[in-house]
């Protein structure tokens, strides 16, 4: 959890020692220490109205099988659940992995669909 703590910028810390609070690069994050190990909750940069795709996006992606969303604060929170024992090695990839996954699901802008010419006319 320190060592979480230690890459937040602005930690804030509650109950007793075991939730932070902050902001990891851009993503606003919470963090839990549990018995079993840490949890980590970042933000994503898409609208609530498209919860929909988040799902099927991250249902899709075999190396986020344990990995969850959740929606708190008219926001969408990609949550994941570290093992109990990690080295600082192993902590870093996991939390980099998580980090790429949240830009993964980060909305993008879509260009406006093509209108295609009437069967006949070309332009």
């Amino acid at each position: 959890m320190r060592s979480l703590a230690a890459r937040l910028a602005q930690p804030r810390w509650s109950a007793a020692g075991s939730v932070a609070t902050g902001m990891l690069g851009a993503h606003r994050a919470r963090a839990r220490s549990f018995d079993a190990g840490l949890t980590v909750a970042l933000t994503l940069d898409r609208p609530v109205s498209q919860a929909p795709e988040a799902c099927l996006l991250l249902a899709s992606t075999p190396e986020a099988s344990d990995d969850a969303l959740y929606l708190a604060d008219d926001s969408l929170w990609l949550l994941r659940r570290f093992p109990e024992r990690l080295t600082e090695v192993e902590f870093d990839l996991l939390l980099k992995q998580q980090l790429a996954l949240a830009a993964l699901l980060a909305a993008r802008d879509r260009a406006p669909p093509l209108v295609l010419p009437i069967a006949g006319r070309y332009a």
